[in-house]
């Protein structure tokens, strides 16, 4: 296309001499030769003419001169017009051929539907009718090409496997889009690093032409990622022959990645194995029954606990004889009817046979056609549970009682017992503190307690909601309420088994009797206080008289005495 170019191109120098100019040129020599030689000829004849007719030397010289510059304008003008007329033909010859050589050009530059539109019926338009024929018929070709040749493209560039085409030679000829994704993947990856280990099956396919199949791996340069590669080698060219010296397609080389599907073959062992394993760990015994009723397969738990033989296909193990220890199905067996309803059914029984209480988990075995091939059996041994529920029973029956005893107990005591929580709403209540604020319980429930049992001081119904909110306890304290009433109360916080707050509990004894008989009490303490003082003072008022008389009689006495003394001293007198 690229010298279709060249040759049709409009710089190119040959353009110059087109057939209009040379039309236009032969026709400018043509005429400039006619009109000069018949000038010429014109003008011997006049000169001969007019000398046989005698006229001078200087008027024929003259006449000669004239005719000369007229001729040689009438033939200069007539020249232009003609070339003219011969411009306006030529271009009339060659215009049609320029839309041919501009469609070829157009058609050159790969514009397939480039048409020529002539509008005469000559040479040039049956010329035009064949270049628009041709066109047309290229177009349509081309389009049949592309489209197979894209039908091919999205059929190679889709496969994911690697297309390599190799030559009777060993070398790469092409390869798919396949290869270029695994080389932007791994930018270390190159095409020989296939050939090389492939290369004895590569000689064998040229030998024999033989499919040839192989799986290697491939260890990438400074990685531990190791790649697992399955190869198909097949002929796509002619047999090799010794006098074969040309190099040309000779195989097809399909590598398919299969890295993810031997790591998923691995994985779906592991699973398996994996499975196996958690069957055979699962406590519970399972067992898995055909149609008729036989034992096909069962964990270990179940060989151990039914005593169960060595399973083989076709090898005759009906359940009832390892579960029942007997030689046909007993009456009323819920399996069996789950093998009639294709249903899942639990129970729990006693078997005697095994004796333990069991709980047997049935479940349908369906195939692809929903139609029933047989069963799985879940056994738990529940014989210990069992036992833990009747133990449990019978202390729900403690327990309950309990509770009803306590339940009594807690509407039938004198002291209060109230329920609240952070924000002194009362949860629950006894009938004692219902009777004393004159409401029913229920009426109650929600409501602050200080409403209706709040002390006197506001600083210890302040102690009490700080103790509460820490969620402290609180000792007996006294209490004296708005209704002049006295009560020792105490609270502790209830939490559940997580140790979270649940609720406070106070408790209150009414202790006004108490505290009335404890003022009368000490009323009576300070009246006989007064009264002793009153005889400790009139005591010490007569034992101070006695004191003084004692004083004042050994006084006297002292005084008789020196009286007596002074007697006896005193001289008698004549």
């Amino acid at each position: 296309m690229t010298k279709m170019n060249k040759i049709f191109s409009p710089d190119n120098s040959s353009a110059k001499t087109s057939l209009r100019n040379n039309i236009l040129m032969s026709f400018f020599i043509l005429l400039s030769l006619s009109g000069i030689m018949i000038n010429i000829l014109f003008q011997d004849i006049l000169q001969k003419t007019l000398t046989n007719e005698g006229y001078p030397s200087s008027v024929i010289e003259h006449i000669s001169r004239h005719f000369a510059i007229v001729g040689s304008g009438i033939t200069i003008t007539g020249i232009i017009v003609i070339l003219c007329i011969a411009y306006f033909l030529s271009e009339t010859i060659t215009r049609p051929l320029k839309r041919l050589t501009n469609g070829m050009i157009e058609l050159a530059k790969g514009k397939w539907e480039t048409r020529i539109s002539v509008n005469s019926h000559d040479e040039v338009s049956q010329l035009a009718s064949g270049f628009n024929f041709m066109a047309e018929h290229i177009e349509g070709a081309l389009k049949e090409l592309r489209s197979a040749m894209e039908y091919t493209d999205n059929i190679v560039v889709s496969v994911p496997s690697i297309l390599v085409v190799l030559s009777n030679r060993l070398n790469v000829l092409s390869f798919n889009r396949a290869f270029e994704k695994l080389q932007e993947q791994f930018p270390s990856f190159t095409i020989e690093q296939f050939i090389k280990p492939l290369h004895e099956e590569l000689n064998k396919n040229l030998d024999n032409g033989e499919t040839q199949k192989k799986e290697f791996s491939i260890q990438l340069e400074g990685s531990d990622i190791t790649l697992i590669f399955s190869a198909l080698i097949s002929r796509i060219g002619e047999p090799k022959t010794e006098q074969d010296h040309e190099e040309r397609a000779s195989m097809l080389l399909t590598i398919t990645d299969i890295t993810e599907r031997r790591k998923m073959k691995e994985m779906v062992l592991q699973s398996k194995q994996d499975w196996e394993d958690t069957f055979n760990a699962i406590p519970d015994m399972i067992t898995i029954h055909d149609k008729d009723f036989n034992i096909i397969q069962a964990n270990k738990a179940a060989h151990e606990m039914l005593n169960l033989p060595f399973l083989s296909p076709g090898r005759v193990n009906k359940c009832f004889r390892y579960y029942h220890g007997s030689e046909s199905a007993p009456a009323g067996c819920p399996s069996c009817k789950c093998m009639v309803t294709a249903e899942p059914a639990t129970f729990e029984v006693f078997e005697p046979y095994l004796k333990k209480y069991i709980e047997i988990r049935s479940i349908p075995r369906l195939n692809q056609n929903n139609e029933m091939i047989g069963l799985i059996h879940i056994v738990r041994d529940i014989t210990q549970r069992m036992q833990i529920e009747d133990e449990h029973n019978q202390l729900l029956k403690v327990v309950t009682r309990a509770k009803i005893e306590w339940e009594v107990t807690f509407d039938t005591v004198n002291e209060f017992i109230i329920l609240i929580d952070k924000e002194f709403n009362i949860k629950r209540c006894n009938r004692s503190f219902a009777e004393y604020t004159g409401l029913s319980a229920g009426i109650l429930i929600n409501k602050k307690c200080y409403d209706y049992f709040s002390p006197c001081d506001p600083s210890e119904l302040q102690h009490c909601h700080e103790l509460i909110r820490k969620e402290e306890e609180m000792d007996r304290m006294e209490v004296k309420t708005e209704d002049d009433h006295w009560f020792y109360v105490s609270q502790r916080p209830i939490r559940d088994k997580n140790g979270n707050y649940m609720h406070t509990v106070v408790i209150a004894t009414d202790i006004t009797d108490i505290k009335n008989t404890q003022q009368k009490l000490k009323q009576s303490e300070q009246d006989l206080r007064k009264q002793v003082k009153d005889l400790e003072n009139f005591y010490e008022m007569a034992v101070g008289r006695e004191l003084k008389m004692k004083e004042l009689k050994k006084e006297i006495k002292k005084l008789n005495d020196e009286l007596s003394l002074y007697k006896d001293h005193e001289p008698v007198k004549n």
